[in-house]
């Protein structure tokens, strides 16, 4: 697979790196070493990137999911976490893979075409619980108002809508992630954005919690009654996901032949909302007709889980074993059992006895009256009583290829949906002093990137378990630890604060001040926040910030080794948005920072030579002739004649001239470029060219052009390089 997902294709031959080992059992943790940037890279993207298979197979049919039950085909990632989200977009355009993910099985709400009819006049205010659909709700307002050709942007609940302005061109719709507490919104600036969308031919959703004041003030000031999001009826939902799913009718008499007698109306109670209905379809599907593999649906199912919480915490009270092991499920579930037994020993390790009900008992000589079992007994608790304990379950073995080798996995799973964040968010609220273990023990979790994911979300979801002005403070010590994984959990981390409307605020607040801080730990947790959830849900925020840590980076011949760690975080920052459809947002920003003053244009060369290691977007460009096509070759003819970006920027067009042998954009992409590069034939050029001839074989693209080039040069016609 090419670093930016697309075909795989043969890369120029190198010098193997070494085969990753794990350190034999027993011995003690070497000290940790530093990413490069194909680990760093992982490790960012390993909690929130879905697995994305390609294959490069000309002319070839290829299935890349597994079928199974004649001809029904079942596509599922296998990074074993249950129900990972994609990233949603708060700022910026949001993708046809969200809009999408919406539509599909979409059952409109009754008040769907009042709103609708409302948001033709360009403003609308929704309103609902968590949980409702509200977004999927207002996307479908947007698309249903706008239509489907029409682009929508987000934006965040830290908009300042008194200075905000449409974007210029076409007509967009906007959704506008809430309302910032600080900032209420007056009539002035609702008129004022109100004049601006009917100006630009736009439409606007405005989500808002269900906090009865909020709402009571915009009806008394501002005159404005939102929209309630009530969700349809759980029988309507469950009928049009289900049809979405399974568009066959035989289909659907099959997969719900499984439940027995009343089972789904019993299920289908008033109160659920669409996110626990699409649950309950899911489970249906996934058992694929199976009685045995559907289970128990009562016990399995998340909305039934919040009110046994309590009561599972109060039977593991006097069992110090079940109760470590239970948070450390609660943390890594979806990971390996071996992983989660590891992680649970360390905190109990680490609890010095505050995770044991009953202490020793002395009599007044010093004789112990009462026994205390022995913590380095490993066979306290077998495995599958630790599981029944805690109502976890082993589920059947799987082969994953994160890394360098393959490995199976059983992974740990609870038997109850959103188990484990209820139970994280019990303790965390009801024990005060369990949050200060629990912060130590994951800050001090082994450099693993299938662990920095998990421990990110928790540390990230305790800062709304907490609130107040300390939320933050956990993070805030991982952000400027030593160790490069207390870094990676602090972006996850600060990534999932984000997504809570009032926390979004104080996290952009911190990266911004923490991008311009002396200390080189905490510019790196920035630049890692930019590539993660955080940065990927705001690109343009997370430019901006990644701007800021560039005009702070020295020249490389005078940056000490902390500074070149900041330099390599800023490198897979912009590969990362690059790669995750920002392509266009990204390589405009750099042409925007080469085209002001300023002394990081050599650095900003470097990335742009490290970006092209990603060609299809470029290609495409060049391919097509496009004004975008223009300044990449404009920018290329620049990079090649710097010293300092001539290497990268060689060694990708060296790569792209390889890989025509078997692409046709490429062919065609690297000619362009080529026959433009050839007009002027400075040092850069002239030393590329050279490579291309030197290296090159039969059938790499664009090698007659750079032969002929260089033959004009030596016939005396390109002076340029002399």
């Amino acid at each position: 697979m090419s670093p930016d997902g697309g075909e795989v294709r043969p890369a120029l031959p190198g010098p193997e790196g070494p085969v990753p080992q794990d350190a034999p059992e027993g011995e003690p943790p070497y000290e940790e070493a530093e990413h490069d940037i194909s680990e760093l890279i992982h490790a960012i993207g390993a909690a929130g990137a879905a697995s994305r298979p390609f294959v490069y197979a000309p002319y070839g049919s290829v299935n890349t999911g597994s079928v199974r039950g004649g001809q029904r085909v079942h596509n599922s990632t296998t990074g074993g976490q249950r129900e990972r989200r994609a990233t949603r977009v708060h700022e910026g355009p949001v993708p046809e893979a969200e809009l999408h993910t919406a539509a599909f099985g979409f059952a409109e709400p009754a008040w769907f075409a009042a709103a609708v009819a409302e948001l033709g006049q360009g403003l609308l205010f929704l309103a609902g619980r968590p949980g409702s659909g509200r977004r999927t709700a207002a996307l479908n307002l947007l698309r249903e108002c706008c239509g489907d050709d029409v682009p929508l942007r987000a934006l965040d609940s830290v908009t300042e809508l008194d200075r905000w302005q449409p974007s210029v061109g076409s007509p967009r719709g906007y959704i506008v992630d809430g309302l910032f507490p600080s900032r209420p919104l007056g009539p002035g600036v609702l008129g004022h954005v109100r004049s601006l969308l009917e100006k630009a031919g736009s439409c606007m959703v405005i989500i808002l919690p269900d906090d009865e004041a909020l709402l009571q003030r915009l009806e008394q000031e501002l005159h404005v009654t939102p929209v309630m999001c009530q969700p349809p009826p759980p029988a309507s939902v469950f009928a049009s996901r289900l049809a979405a799913v399974a568009p066959l009718e035989n289909e659907r008499e099959r997969l719900l032949a499984a439940l027995d007698g009343d089972l789904l109306a019993e299920l289908l109670v008033p109160e659920l909302v669409p996110a626990e209905v699409v649950e309950l379809v899911t489970a249906i599907v996934e058992a694929d007709g199976d009685v045995d593999a559907l289970g128990d649906l009562r016990a399995r199912l998340s909305y039934r889980a919040e009110k046994e919480v309590p009561q599972l915490i109060a039977s593991l009270r006097s069992d110090p074993d079940a109760l470590a092991f239970l948070l450390a499920a609660c943390v890594y579930e979806g990971l390996d059992h071996r992983i989660v037994a590891e992680e649970a020993a360390r905190l109990l390790e680490l609890s010095e006895g505050r995770l044991v009900a009953v202490l020793p008992v002395t009599d007044s000589q010093g004789a112990r009256q009462e026994g205390r079992p022995n913590p380095d007994f490993v066979f306290r608790r077998p495995l599958t009583e630790l599981l029944h304990a805690v109502r976890a379950g082993r589920q059947p073995r799987a082969i994953r290829a994160d890394g360098a080798y393959s490995y199976r996995v059983e992974p740990v799973a609870f038997v109850r949906h959103r188990q484990a964040e209820l139970v994280l968010r019990h303790v965390w609220r009801e024990y005060g002093q369990l949050s200060e273990l629990l912060v130590r023990w994951l800050s001090e979790v082994n450099r693993d990137s299938e662990l920095t994911g998990p421990v990110g979300r928790v540390m990230g979801m305790a800062t709304s378990w907490g609130g107040g002005r300390r939320a933050l403070r956990h993070v805030h010590a991982l952000a400027q630890s030593e160790r490069t994984t207390s870094r990676l959990i602090a972006a996850h981390a600060l990534g999932i604060a984000a997504e809570d409307p009032v926390m979004v605020a104080e996290v952009r607040y911190r990266l911004q001040q923490w991008s311009q801080a002396r200390s080189p730990h905490l510019r790196t947790t920035v630049a890692y926040a930019c590539a993660a959830e955080f940065g990927l849900s705001r690109p343009d925020v997370a430019l901006r910030l990644l701007r800021t840590l560039i005009r702070g980076l020295p020249p490389r011949d005078r940056e000490d080794e902390e500074q070149a760690r900041v330099r390599l975080a800023v490198r897979a920052a912009i590969q990362n948005l690059f790669q995750a459809g920002n392509e266009e947002n990204v390589f405009g920003r750099l042409v925007e920072w080469l085209d002001t003053d300023g002394a990081e244009h050599d650095q900003v060369l470097v990335l742009f030579g490290q970006l092209l290691q990603s060609p299809r977007w470029f290609q495409r460009q060049l391919a097509e002739q496009t004004v975008q096509g223009q300044l990449i070759t404009e920018i290329t003819r620049r990079s090649l004649n710097a010293p300092g970006s001539f290497e990268a920027t060689c060694t990708a067009l060296l790569q792209w001239a390889d890989w025509g042998r078997w692409d046709e954009t490429s062919v065609q992409a690297v000619e362009h470029l080529f026959a433009d590069l050839a007009l002027s034939m400075q040092h850069g050029e002239f030393r590329l060219f050279v490579e291309i001839d030197e290296r090159g074989s039969e059938g790499w693209a664009g090698r007659h052009i750079a032969r002929n080039a260089i033959e004009r040069w030596r016939r005396g016609e390109r002076w340029e390089t002399a």
